[in-house]
């Protein structure tokens, strides 16, 4: 571990900047006792993140947005996925094209960040140099972006979860 601090100290805004600033490679992982997060970084931009705690998983979301039927998710998910996720099934399916999954993937690493920007009780630790899994599909995502609409959410809901 690299780098470790109490969110009650650094607010998650402000490790992001960090890391961004530094342009570093590796994983931050954030824990409030109750949710945790990862979030993995390539020279200082988002490349993947996940959270415990999903409120929609990415079936739920790609049927919810019309980029693949009921039916077809229901099909992948009974089949082995033998430790695949599920994004490469429904590609390799024919349910979903690898661009379209890509924007949707995107889309719900960037609701991870927004629902992390808000913690504001717990601990971060960042490791150099981890990177995510060979079956997770990375995505470079540049941070300025990802940290505006993140302070701007929590602006509007004028929240400090925890």
């Amino acid at each position: 571990m690299d780098l470790e601090g109490n969110l009650g100290v650094f607010e998650p805004v402000s490790i992001f900047q960090t890391l961004n600033i530094a342009r570093v490679s590796g994983e931050l992982t954030i824990d409030t006792g109750h949710n945790s997060a990862r979030v993995f970084f390539d020279r200082g931009d988002v490349v993947f993140a996940e959270i415990n705690h999903r409120p929609v998983r990415l079936g739920e979301a790609l049927v919810a947005a019309g980029r693949i039927q009921q039916s077809d998710l229901n099909r992948v998910l009974v089949r082995n996925r033998k430790g695949k996720k599920l994004g490469k099934l429904l590609v390799a399916d024919g349910a979903i094209d690898e661009a379209s999954l890509r924007a949707a993937l995107e889309e719900q690493i960037k609701e991870v960040i927004y629902e992390v920007v808000r913690w504001r009780k717990g601990w971060f630790r960042f490791y150099t140099g981890r990177q995510p899994r060979d079956n997770e599909i990375a995505i470079n995502i540049p941070l300025d972006h990802l940290m505006l609409e993140g302070v701007k959410r929590m602006d509007e809901q004028g929240d400090s979860s925890g």
